[in-house]
């Protein structure tokens, strides 16, 4: 690779959340890595997101302003078009990123060439973990939460890992907040689905990654700080956005079943609250 060419490609998609994708982008420049492209997609955000980013950083990055919202991985699969790095790093504007961030990265590619994607460690802001990974989000699992309280069947967890742990293990996917992967994986496994909205696009891409043979990574010795929803929590369609993706990850009777998992057991517990009250 020729050094005006970039290493690394940040991909990062934003709807109306100005000040956190500030703190994000604050954190990935002050990380003063050289051979960096930065590509903002704004899903035309109406809290004058695309003014502020180009006040703030426009000779530093790339800002792509869309005249609608298209959705996540439909913006993302925009940035990854753009993208001229060897690597990717598609980033929620709502993460902050450590000085080290890119370096211990590029240790870890280096190290492991073959990997397909690679997720960090999530923390809450004040330093408390977050569930950084997600289990496969079957019926067996559904059951497993809901009728006999085990949560790390179906929630995101992290887990307990002092190296990195590959799906042999315990990952099945990381989190679409936080993914990095070589230009390598992205010709062999192709771009994001934009068969939806936002939500299960994440896990769909790491299903696709180990179908294809390559590792999904979790690395606890990264680790980054994420606000987690910044921008779901502002929509009014979220919950349609969950339904409609779960219905197409799974499929419809797959997704009905789950669901009758979930919601039977949801019943039971307001009728058993209703009589203590």
């Amino acid at each position: 690779m020729t050094p005006d060419v970039p290493q690394i490609s940040v991909i990062i998609v934003s709807w109306n959340v100005k000040e956190s994708l500030c703190r994000c982008l604050d954190s990935i420049f002050t990380a003063k890595y050289p051979r960096l492209e930065v590509i903002v997609l704004d899903n035309n955000s109406s809290d004058g997101t695309a003014s502020e980013v180009k006040k703030k950083f426009a000779h530093k990055l790339k800002l792509i302003a869309n005249r609608q919202n298209l959705g996540f991985p439909k913006a993302v699969n925009q940035g990854l078009v753009a993208a001229k790095g060897e690597y990717f790093l598609i980033l929620n504007p709502d993460t902050r990123l450590p000085a080290d961030f890119f370096r211990l990265c590029l240790d870890f590619a280096r190290q492991n060439p073959g990997f397909g994607v690679m997720g960090p460690r999530f923390t809450d802001p004040d330093g408390s973990s977050q569930g950084s990974v997600f289990p496969e989000p079957t019926l067996v699992a559904a059951i497993r939460k809901y009728w006999l309280g085990d949560d790390s069947a179906y929630n995101k967890y992290t887990p307990e890992a002092s190296h990195p742990v590959s799906v042999n293990s315990s990952v099945n996917s990381v989190s679409g907040g936080c993914l990095f992967f070589s230009r390598s994986t992205m010709e062999k496994v192709g771009i994001l689905t934009e068969k939806v909205f936002m939500y299960f696009e994440d896990l769909d891409y790491c299903r696709r990654i180990h179908r294809a043979g390559l590792p999904v990574i979790f690395h606890p010795g990264i680790t980054i700080i994420h606000e987690h929803g910044q921008s779901a929590a502002k929509s009014p369609d979220t919950q349609k956005y969950i339904r409609d993706a779960g219905l197409w990850y799974h499929g419809p009777f797959k997704y009905y079943l789950i669901t009758t998992v979930i919601r039977s057991r949801q019943i039971i517990d307001k009728i058993i609250s209703g009589k203590r009250s």
